[in-house]
């Protein structure tokens, strides 16, 4: 059985998601891309940095939705219940990242520095 691969993709990968959005304090996306890791300078360098943690997110939110199918194949309740639980904490991230680099690239990337 390969869940256990999967749960383990998603302890690593999730542990950083959310030490993320928990350390960055949403609404400061500059501080969330240097707790993720971002290095890159200049608002250029924020927006792919936050195009890296969005990818990071849809990583995430795609393994907990093959984590809730195998739950209910395996019909474990308490497995469905967490699922559907970080996955829509993983939808709810997703959706902020989205609007946050809706709202800086138009002026990242026309406005020159």
């Amino acid at each position: 059985m390969y869940l256990s691969l999967y749960l383990g993709l998603l302890d690593h990968a999730g542990q950083t998601l959310a030490e993320t959005f928990d350390d960055g304090e949403q609404g400061e996306p500059e501080r969330m891309a240097a707790e993720f890791g971002g290095s890159r300078s200049g608002a250029v360098g924020l927006l792919r940095d936050l195009q890296d943690l969005y990818t990071l997110a849809s990583f995430v939110d795609t393994t907990w939705t093959v984590v809730k199918q195998a739950a209910q194949g395996l019909r474990d309740e308490e497995l469905l219940k967490l699922a559907g639980s970080r996955e829509a904490d993983t939808s709810h991230q997703l959706t902020w990242l989205q609007t946050r680099i809706g709202q800086s690239a138009p002026q990242d990337l026309i406005v020159s520095s």
